[in-house]
């Protein structure tokens, strides 16, 4: 990042904090980055304008929300054909979560949510009709020790002090 660019590490406490919560108020903020309210409130509102802050949302439970199905499916296009963007197809698909194109022998990774396994072999079969999709390798997942960490800032911040 240009040095003009870069986070403060004011910026970095920031985001850490809102990371973690979302709701917190401009006063606790600043009290974490050592600033008033406003001046919290002013690097918030620039965070956001530089992208660097897309949004808030609440944390929902899926399993609790009906969706007790969680799975990962590697898609594939034939191979010697044209790679396609399928992003706006998966996209059409409300039970995919997330959306990778990735390197290596898959052309992507999806994360699914589905309520059962029979819910799941559906939205499997609505993936697997796509033009374009050659071939998918789905694994279920048991259990998940963590997700949807927050980003490690504070690495940032103890480079940031070194320099």
């Amino acid at each position: 990042m240009p040095p003009k660019d870069r986070l403060s590490p004011n910026d970095l406490r920031i985001l850490s904090l809102l990371q973690r919560d979302g709701r917190a108020s401009y006063a606790e903020l600043g009290a974490a980055a050592g600033m008033s309210a406003p001046s919290a409130h002013e690097r918030v509102k620039r965070l956001e304008s530089r992208g660097i802050v897309h949004g808030y949302r609440a944390v929902v439970d899926a399993a609790a929300s009906g969706y007790g199905v969680l799975a990962f499916s590697r898609i594939r296009q034939a191979p010697g054909t044209p790679t396609t963007d399928l992003t706006s197809d998966f996209a059409t698909i409300p039970e995919i979560e997330d959306c990778h194109h990735v390197a290596g022998e898959a052309d992507y990774l999806l994360k699914v949510r589905a309520a059962d396994t029979l819910d799941l072999e559906r939205v499997m079969r609505r993936i697997q009709g796509i033009r374009h999709v050659y071939t998918t390798e789905t694994e279920i997942v048991f259990s998940t020790a963590f997700e949807g960490r927050p980003l490690a800032l504070e690495r940032e911040t103890d480079e940031a002090s070194e320099a």
